[in-house]
């Protein structure tokens, strides 16, 4: 397909006067059809199309559509029908009222060129622009940051659905790849046992311990099938064989010429595939809660005066922390110019490194430090590392009781300090300090002061006051997210769409709010105080 560029067209005359008489001055779609739509231009969208060939649909129309499919929580056949039926998108979009749509197909066909040319946030980036430009963002204002679990469609399987389920989609894959060869090297009797999806509740226990003394073994036999000098070329590169080899090398070892589980390894959460059907979803654990799936990461601006806007929002594996992720999400926000004085964040945020790169980019960091847990922590009037005078710049510290020790030796970039085993016997304070047989070792990193810092400010009631005043907000932002535009949910397979998602729904949450603001309405801050003294008196 080819795009012809245009100029953004003006409203017909018939919708606009039907839109402003049924569209209310606050409707969304009436803010985007007077004030967004000729903001964005077709020219910005050239590059993901052919100079040659059918014309195209506007993918501006396409971007726009995308936006209303999240705010609305719609699939791509009620979209396209809504396009075609409804009077307030084409007020949005100055469409005659006789526009008559287009094939739902083109959506899908829409996201997978922004994909293809990695311009996931491209709407999302011009949205927070243009509220940027009407005044809607505090320049240097406060803002907070939170993250929220994203469950993938898919069932936990145990480790015998995981393997049979993926060799099961291997050999499918291998014959419509190439029915003639795959017909003639897997056995007939295969299709009874890997015909059907393997679900554990249908079988009896008998067939689970067949299952489990023949899969790893035919699975091997078919890898090397695929892998022969005789099998079709095109089969090796199949994605479904690709996840064969990656689970079947993480679940199986060859010992003493057989194929048998892995037993005792270490649990990877950053490889371990958990399910064939989604190979980039992760197993995740917060607390009690368990997941398969993602994680996304929202930031939101909290300034009196002015709406609440999401200024960054990224979908991530789940196995990646909050830790890991603040130094990104700080990175796009100076891209946007859109970085804040203040930025508040729980302890999974906090950390020593993260402190000080929030430091040079001007952001003040504020939240909770996660607690030092030792194992003086638990003795009764244990002398934990906090009770130690510490100087990083000279790598001297010194022990309650007075005795200094210099580092010795580095770890990792940290600075390890160990007292004299000697002094620490004959102390007073040992049955409070040391554990071991030892004199006591410490090891802080760098940052270790500004650290220090952030937990003595955690103390001080103007701390409480203000962190309980803007940190609070961020749950209702997540909340309307996955209420208001599904992203608990993901829509899509792979992690570059499920961060489409994620774009896509902070867009939507956004054009709602500020087309609520520019009407005139402003947040409302529940759970208020009774007030009981101001009433009597």
């Amino acid at each position: 397909m080819c795009l012809k560029v245009h100029a953004p067209w003006a409203m017909p005359a018939d919708t606009e006067a039907v839109g402003k008489v049924i569209l209310e001055e606050g409707n969304v779609y009436r803010l985007i059809g007077e004030k967004l739509f000729d903001k964005f231009y077709e020219q910005d969208f050239v590059d993901f199309y052919s100079t040659e060939g059918k014309p195209c649909i506007s993918p501006v129309i396409l971007a726009f559509v995308t936006v209303f499919q999240f705010m609305e929580k719609l699939p791509d056949r009620q979209a396209a029908e809504a396009i075609r039926m409804r009077m307030d998108w084409k007020y949005a979009l100055h469409l005659p009222l006789t526009y008559e749509g287009f094939n739902y197909s083109v959506l899908s066909e829409f996201r997978d060129r922004l994909l293809e040319h990695h311009a996931e946030g491209l709407v999302f980036e011009q949205l927070v622009q243009e509220f940027r430009a009407l005044g809607l963002i505090k320049q240097r204002g406060r803002q907070h940051s939170d993250s929220i679990a994203m469950l993938m469609r898919v069932r936990h399987l145990s480790r015998l659905e995981l393997v049979v389920e993926t060799l099961r989609l291997a050999v499918a894959a291998a014959l419509n790849a190439n029915r003639t060869w795959a017909e003639q090297v897997i056995p007939p009797f295969w299709e009874d046992l890997y015909g059907e999806r393997f679900v554990m509740q249908r079988h009896r226990k008998e067939e689970w311990a067949e299952y489990d003394k023949h899969v790893g073994e035919d699975g091997k036999r078919f890898l090397a099938l695929v892998e022969g000098e005789s099998a079709p070329a095109e089969l090796k590169h199949l994605s479904e064989i690709q996840v064969l080899k990656t689970v079947w090398a993480q679940q199986f070892r060859e010992a003493e010429g057989k194929i048998m589980y892995q037993t005792g390894t270490t649990y990877d959460g950053h490889a371990q595939i958990q399910t064939p059907h989604d190979p980039e979803a992760r197993y995740s654990r917060k607390r009690i809660r368990e997941w398969i799936g993602g994680k996304v990461q929202v930031t939101e601006t909290e300034d009196e005066e002015y709406p609440h806007i999401i200024t960054d929002i990224v979908a991530t594996c789940s196995s990646q922390t909050d830790y890991e992720a603040l130094a990104g999400i700080q990175d796009r926000l100076m891209e946007r110019d859109c970085v804040p004085e203040k930025q508040y964040v729980d302890s999974g945020y906090l950390s020593g490194p993260n402190l000080a790169t929030s430091a040079k980019n001007g952001i003040d960091l504020i939240g909770p430090p996660c607690p030092v847990i030792s194992r003086q922590s638990k003795i009764p009037n244990g002398i934990t590392t906090e009770q130690f005078t510490i100087d990083v710049d000279v790598q001297a510290a010194t022990c309650p009781a007075g005795v200094k020790a210099k580092s010795d030796y580095g770890w990792k970039g940290k600075i390890r300090f160990h007292f004299p085993d000697e002094v620490c016997a004959a102390c007073v304070l040992r049955s409070r300090c040391c554990v071991g047989t030892k004199g006591r070792t410490l090891c802080v990193g760098l940052t270790y002061p500004l650290l220090q810092k952030a937990r003595q400010r955690q103390t001080t009631d103007d701390f409480k006051s203000d962190y309980h005043k803007h940190r609070s907000g961020v749950e209702g932002c997540l909340s309307s997210l996955v209420r208001g535009n599904g992203l608990r949910i993901s829509r899509y397979v792979g992690n570059r769409k499920r961060h489409l998602q994620a774009l896509f729904s902070g867009a939507a949450a956004n054009l709602k709010r500020v087309s609520s603001w520019l009407a005139g309405n402003r947040p409302i801050r529940y759970h208020r105080p009774w007030a009981l003294k101001s009433a009597t008196s």
